[in-house]
């Protein structure tokens, strides 16, 4: 038996607040601003925020030409600067892997920095157990 999730529940996400249900692959490739998507325009480029929330570069410049601006979906204060480009297809991914640059910028210590493997190892664990906090 497989332990991947089934395709309905692959294709369903629930929003951040849980208020709506959208299509996975619609989401993906939509922007929930101005809602164009990259099936009609293939060049579209979506960025994500700080707060995993995608928008497309033109909605970034309209939204933040006056300066800061509440997010449209979570209104956390943001700054058009702190967009950054989408690397990975999941945003879950996108946001393990930022989150785990974050933890390893702080949490840098060596093999040479312990007196004992064992002691290397309980540190890696506890990097760890931060990261999927």
């Amino acid at each position: 038996m497989s332990t991947q999730p089934s395709l309905r529940a692959q294709v369903m996400k629930i929003g951040r607040t849980g208020s709506s249900v959208v299509s996975f692959q619609e989401d993906d490739a939509q922007c929930p601003q101005c809602k164009s998507d990259k099936y009609l325009n293939p060049n579209l480029k979506l960025m994500v925020s700080p707060c995993f929330h995608k928008m497309c570069e033109q909605c970034i410049d309209m939204l933040f030409s006056g300066g800061p601006a509440p997010c449209p979906e979570c209104h956390l204060m943001l700054r058009k600067n702190q967009f950054m480009s989408q690397i990975f297809e999941d945003l879950s991914v996108e946001k393990e892997v930022r989150i785990r640059i974050r933890v390893a910028k702080v949490f840098n210590k060596r093999p040479e920095d312990f007196s004992s493997l064992r002691l290397y190892n309980d540190y890696l664990e506890e990097v760890e157990d931060i990261s999927n906090f």
